[in-house]
This record gives structure tokens, C-alpha cells and sequence, in this order.
């Protein structure tokens, strides 16, 4: 077994530790039995050689920094309603190459509010999108708005 695998292992078995807060042996070796199952299903059925040119460490730490952003795109599209909005169809470009990442940052920009993801077709992506009715429907600040911030973060995790 990989380094990696017994590394995602014990993750994943402390995070199952954590979200059934019990912390006893029957609990752990459920959680270790699991973890082993679904590291296994991972490892015959997802293509881990796409994702060998992505730097791990890097990007481990971007859910923590999606979970904030999605509060503060949350508090800020009650703004917008509250205030007035408009909505728009505005296709961006990415400068991110690796496909996995592309995934990602879709389904982050997606999971903010404000944002649906309707197209992901190579380097363009188009997105509908509510926006303060005085904010400019233009594509650099849809970039700005949507998509640079975390774009930015999954580039530091690119090789």
C-alpha cells in the first residue's frame, strides 16, 4: 500500500471520527474499515494519473478557503436581493490547463451563491449571474466578482 493510501486513510477515518463524535474502537475500526473500502474503490475506479500533476499540499487547504467564501458570496447576494439585482449570462476564460482543476473551480464558482455554472467548454466557462443592478455586466468584473479568487488558489496548487 502507498504512502498516500494509508495517509488518506487515516484522514479520512478522523474525519469520520469527528462528524459521528463517538470516539471508541467499534467507531474506529468502522471508520478504518470504510476509509480502507472507499480508498480502494478510489484507487480502481478514479484516474489518480490525471490529477499527478497537481500539487496536493497546495490543495488541500482550498476547501477551507471555499467554505469562507461561500458565507461571504452568501451575505453579499442578501445584499443584492435586498437592494436590487440583476441577472446576466457571462462567459469568462480560465487560465487554470488542468481539467481536474477546470472541475473544481466550476463547481466552487457554482457553490457560491450568486453564480450557475452553464457551460464548461475549454478554456471558457459561462456562467449566469446575479449581480447588484449598479455592478457593470462586462466580463472583467464578472472575473473579478466570480471567479479570480478562486482561480488564483487553485493556480498555486497547479504544477
Amino acid at each position: 500500500m502507498k504512502r498516500r493510501t494509508i495517509f488518506a486513510i487515516i484522514a479520512l477515518s478522523a474525519v469520520w471520527l469527528i462528524f459521528t463524535e463517538e470516539i471508541s474502537l467499534q467507531n474506529a475500526l468502522i471508520g478504518v474499515g470504510m476509509s480502507t473500502g472507499c480508498m480502494f474503490f478510489i484507487e480502481k475506479f478514479l484516474p489518480f494519473k490525471e490529477l499527478s500533476n497537481i500539487n496536493f499540499w497546495k490543495l488541500a487547504t482550498f476547501p477551507f478557503y471555499l467554505i469562507a467564501q461561500i458565507y461571504v458570496a452568501g451575505f453579499h447576494v442578501i445584499k443584492i436581493v435586498v437592494t436590487g439585482s440583476k441577472v446576466g449570462i457571462v462567459s469568462l476564460d480560465t487560465k487554470i490547463k488542468d481539467e481536474a482543476l477546470k472541475v473544481i473551480l466550476v463547481d466552487s464558482i457554482t457553490l457560491t451563491p450568486g453564480s450557475i455554472l452553464l457551460d464548461l467548454d475549454g478554456e471558457k466557462v459561462t456562467l449566469l449571474w446575479i449581480r447588484d443592478k449598479n455592478t457593470p455586466g462586462d466580463p472583467d468584473t464578472a472575473d473579478e466578482q466570480l471567479k479570480s479568487r478562486l482561480e488564483r488558489r487553485l493556480l498555486k496548487a497547479q504544477k
